[in-house]
């Protein structure tokens, strides 16, 4: 009888030992794919510049921002830029930022792009030349990558920008404008 509860027991415990391996293995498997998927673009692995394209008609103005993965491992973006505006003493300047199409492009919509090292992705930023009574005069545009917190400061003089208003359209593998 002793011999029998052993070998029970033995089998007992040989079997939850390939259970506990087989359910490590499945986890382990189930976890490989998403570890290896790409995550969110932080700003620290990202720059930010602006591309010159002669978007200019009709009082409207625009260039197209790039955001450079500047890292060594493929991340993500996934909509819109948040955009400020600075004085040449780094003062924040009152802006409105609309995200749609532009006056030159658009909107492609939020979608996701996938940067590998060196890649970017592109939105167009657009404005209105000083028609009314408020206007601002930047020096430095303010780019915050989507879902980020922390932002990048780049050159930005355009002169005086009418309205205190940005068009910005979502991010892309392209450039849109």
């Amino acid at each position: 009888m002793k011999t029998r509860l052993k070998k029970a027991a033995g089998l007992t415990a040989a079997a939850a030992a390939l259970l506990i391996a087989g359910t490590a293995g499945t986890a382990a498997a189930a976890a490989s794919p998403s570890a290896s998927a790409p995550q969110r673009c932080h700003t620290t692995a990202l720059a930010a510049t602006l591309h010159s394209d002669d978007q200019d008609g009709v009082g409207n103005f625009g260039e197209d921002l790039a955001l450079t993965n500047t890292s060594h491992q493929t991340c993500t973006v996934y909509g819109y830029p948040g955009l400020g505006l600075q004085n040449a003493k780094h003062g924040n300047l009152s802006i409105k930022v609309v995200w749609g199409s532009t006056y030159f492009a658009a909107d492609p919509k939020p979608h996701t792009v996938t940067l590998k090292p060196g890649q970017s992705a592109y939105a167009d930023v657009a404005w209105h030349a000083p028609y009314g009574v408020k206007s601002v005069t930047p020096s430095y545009l303010e780019v915050t990558p989507p879902n980020e917190t922390t932002h990048l400061t780049i050159r930005f003089a355009p002169g005086a920008i009418d309205d205190d208003t940005l068009t910005v359209t979502a991010l892309s593998a392209h450039p849109v404008g």
